[in-house]
């Protein structure tokens, strides 16, 4: 999604699915990251 060249000639639907797919990835770091967070306090 960073590729201006992907996204120009990418079809709408791909670059959808690549977005949903980016911010399933992004919810996932979060919740790993605050796992990390209460692991550390014990």
């Amino acid at each position: 999604l960073n590729n201006k060249k992907f996204i120009d000639k990418a079809p709408p639907e791909i670059i959808e699915k690549e977005r949903q797919k980016a911010a399933q990835v992004s919810s996932a770091k979060e919740k790993l990251e605050q796992q990390k967070e209460k692991i550390a306090q014990l």
